[in-house]
Formats: structure tokens, sequence, C-alpha cells
């Protein structure tokens, strides 16, 4: 555990406007209704979302569609920062009195832990935050994404979990989240593949209570994908600056000899199979081929809006219904 008082003391720009002021963190341009204006005096609380790069991120819209519906005086923005700054970052954060927490995305969800107060129990268990809620003046790390992932993909395609082997593409900061809830689904096997076979492994580990599960490398995504009913791309091979890149074959940086390796391996995925990605462009590569092969896909969208309810209400204390904050959430990334 880190205290606050232990945070404020550590040499970082002061509050919001320094930390822009110095570079550290900008503004993204791509999530749409994201500007901030740090003038308006109404503004009360300020929800940053930390990512690694501009992307078209949807909680901040999603957030401020809900502020202005119900005349709340609280603002919601994504900022591009360095990882590898987190601590830094976060130390200016809280010299800034109307920072009320936000979330972490990509880069961040699997580093900004320790630079927090505590953990809730699934953020500690999974070791992965995407939420940042404020309790008094402790700031807490929650995870929604596995749990709004889950919700979406049922959304859309009931019951397609349970009994089938779900392959898992990617071990970084979303992949945990992922498996541990779908684990709890009673998928028949969960097959985790990664460059990197130790964080795959870490990951199968953890979810073994609930399932079989296994981790493999990259050089057997096609063999994994053989019988597969679900297969979930947890990697950014499919977003800038990798969108030539699809999460069926290990990236070399050979556009066409990875394409090669892609069909291959997709050749022998079932044409029932789902595919599902996180990525939030409008058809990230691994979606386009696999719906080209004649399966169903799942664009992470789904996993943006879901999760979104829950971590407002950790973020705000606004207890308003789902159903209400959904309907407004769903306009907002309409």
């Amino acid at each position: 555990m880190f205290g606050w008082f232990r945070r404020r003391s550590e040499s970082a720009p002061t509050g919001i406007a320094g930390l822009l002021a110095s570079g550290q963190l900008q503004v993204a341009a791509q999530p749409r209704n994201n500007a901030l204006d740090l003038n308006n005096r109404r503004l009360k609380r300020i929800y940053v979302f930390l990512i690694d790069h501009d992307y078209p991120g949807g909680s901040a819209a999603m957030h401020n569609a809900v502020f202005a519906k119900f005349n709340l005086p609280y603002r919601s923005c994504f900022m591009i920062g360095d990882p590898a700054q987190v601590g830094a970052i976060v130390a200016g954060l809280r010299t800034d009195p109307r920072w009320a927490g936000g979330g972490a995305g990509s880069g961040f969800k699997d580093k900004i832990g320790p630079h927090l107060d505590r953990l809730d129990r699934s953020a500690e268990t999974i070791g992965s935050v995407n939420v940042v809620g404020r309790d008094g003046r402790a700031f807490v790390g929650h995870n929604t994404d596995g749990i709004g992932f889950v919700r979406g993909l049922l959304d859309e395609y009931p019951n397609c979990i349970a009994g089938q082997k779900v392959v898992i593409l990617g071990a970084g900061g979303t992949a945990l989240p992922i498996s541990y809830e779908i684990a709890k689904v009673k998928p028949r096997e969960v097959v985790i593949s990664n460059r990197t076979v130790a964080k795959a492994e870490q990951i199968a580990k953890l979810i073994e209570p609930f399932c079989k599960a296994r981790a493999v490398g990259e050089d057997v995504i096609g063999d994994e994908l053989d019988g597969a009913g679900v297969v979930v791309n947890t990697s950014n091979k499919g977003a800038q600056p990798n969108e030539k890149f699809s999460a069926f074959a290990p990236m070399t940086g050979n556009v066409e000899a990875d394409m090669a390796v892609s069909m291959a391996n997709l050749a022998r995925l079932p044409k029932k199979a789902i595919v599902a990605d996180i990525l939030l462009e409008d058809l990230p590569l691994t979606l386009k081929l696999a719906g080209e092969h004649g399966c169903r896909t799942h664009s992470g969208r789904h996993m943006n809006l879901f999760q979104a309810a829950p971590a407002f209400k950790i973020l705000t204390g606004v207890n308003k219904p789902d159903k209400v904050l959904l309907k407004l959430m769903r306009a907002a990334l309409a």
C-alpha cells in the first residue's frame, strides 16, 4: 500500500495543468467528446483516463453524456502519457484537487496499481486496473474489463461460452481480467497464446481453479484455432501502428509473410466460431479477416459499453439504474 502523503512528496509537475504544460500528458484527439477546459470554474471533478497512444476510446463520451443529462459539474478526458512515467503522472494528478480518479487504458492497466493507495479484490486478484476510484483521500484500483467483456459477448451471442474451447490471443493487461471472467462461465478449456509464454502461464495458473487452462506460444496459433468455439484478440495487433497485422499470427514486421501465416492459421478455425476483439477501431484487421472467413465477429465496443456502467458508478457514486445509464451511453457512442 502506498500512502497519499508519500506520493505528494514525489517530484512531479503540479496538477493536470502542469502535467499538460510539461508534456507528460496530452489530451487525446480521437475519443469523442474529449475536450477539456481547465478554465471552466464550474467543474468540480475531472476524471482522467490514461492511455499510451491515441485511439477512439468511448468512456469519456459515455460519462460526459451522463454528466450533461443530469447537469453534473464533472468531466472525463482521455490523456496520452508514457506508462514508464506512471509514478510521476499519478503524483502530479494527486496534487490537483479536482482529480477524482478515472481509468487506465492501453499501456497503463498493469502499471498503475503500485502507485495507488489500494486495490479492490478484483483488481488485486487479477493484477490489472482499468478504473481508479476515489475514497476520501485514497485512490483505489478496480477492474471492470472482464465483466464488461463477458456481459457484452453474451448480450450479442447468448450462451456462447459454456462448453467451448476459448482461445485468448495475447497476454497483456486486458487478457487476464477477460480470461478470469470467461473461466467462470464454464468453458471446456481456455488456451492463452502469447509471444512470451511465461506471461500466458501466469494467466493459466490463475484461472485453473475455474476451468482447464493452458499456455502456448504464438508458433502454434493454427493448432489451437482448430476446434475453437470462441477466439478473443486481447493484443494490439490491428490497432495503430500495427493495423496491417492480425492476431492470427506472430508479428515479425514482414507484412506479406505475416499475412500468409495469418491466412493459413485462420483456415483451421471452424466457420461457426465467434471471433472477438477488444480494439475500438471500426473494423480491425483480425475481425475483417474473420468475417471474410465466415465467422461471426464481436467488436471491442461492446466491452467498452458494458464495462462503463459499473465503472461509472464506482467513479461517481451516481447510482442510476443500468438501463438508464446504458441507454445514454449507447447513444453517446452511436
